[in-house]
């Protein structure tokens, strides 16, 4: 008998929409900073994830940039922005 995770396993691969990715950034980031973005505020481009906003809240996501991006590879996978800037 197959197991779950065997019956899953071809989803795995199916690539988040933006929109996923999205909220998946906005929670991690609320997470590892406290601070509460908008789904306006983010944008990709070429794998990469930026930020629209303030300097000081660019700069605090900074120094959380490693944790962040783990967080983000544990969430979504392989199909997770390499970079937020």
């Amino acid at each position: 008998m197959k197991t779950l995770n065997d019956l899953l396993a071809k989803y795995k691969n199916i690539i988040p929409t933006d929109s996923l990715k999205k909220e998946a950034i906005i929670k991690i980031i609320d997470e590892k900073t406290g601070i509460k973005l908008d789904k306006k505020d983010i944008t990709f481009n070429h794998h990469n994830a930026y930020l629209k906003t303030s300097s000081k809240i660019k700069g605090e996501v900074y120094i959380n940039k490693r944790s962040v991006l783990i967080g983000l590879k544990e969430m979504l996978g392989k199909n997770c922005p390499e970079d937020i800037i």
